[in-house]
């Protein structure tokens, strides 16, 4: 066991996307489409606005960003992801249920976007 090959991740062993913790947002920095959707709300200035940025697994490189808005108390959210560039993803935010705090709505987010597949 002297010359034990010493194991190396492969690419394809990290399929998916990864984003950094999410940063609370402005009116003024998430989406227009997001926020054309939320101040139709009567009680738009109550929701939490967060922002993150995506990622690839594989190769780290940027892929676009997620902009969520959600109302704790009626655990009513919505979301937007953008793609870097001028590919255009999404024609419409999402709408969705989700209970818990930001992490638990970006996961929920990320799993109705990766089955539209927008992202793996």
């Amino acid at each position: 066991m002297k010359n034990m090959p010493i194991a190396r991740a492969c690419p394809e062993e990290y399929p998916g996307v990864y984003w950094t913790t999410p940063t609370k947002a402005t009116m003024a920095e998430i989406h227009p489409l997001l926020i054309a959707v939320i101040i139709m709300m009567p009680n738009h200035r109550s929701w939490c606005l967060h922002s993150a940025d995506v990622y690839e697994m594989n190769s780290g490189g940027p892929l676009g960003y997620f902009d969520i808005a959600f109302d704790p108390p009626t655990r009513r959210a919505c979301g937007y992801y953008g793609a870097i560039g001028s590919q255009v993803v999404m024609r419409s935010p999402i709408w969705f249920e989700c209970a818990g705090d930001v992490d638990d709505v970006m996961r929920a987010f990320h799993a109705l976007v990766r089955e539209a597949g927008h992202v793996d």
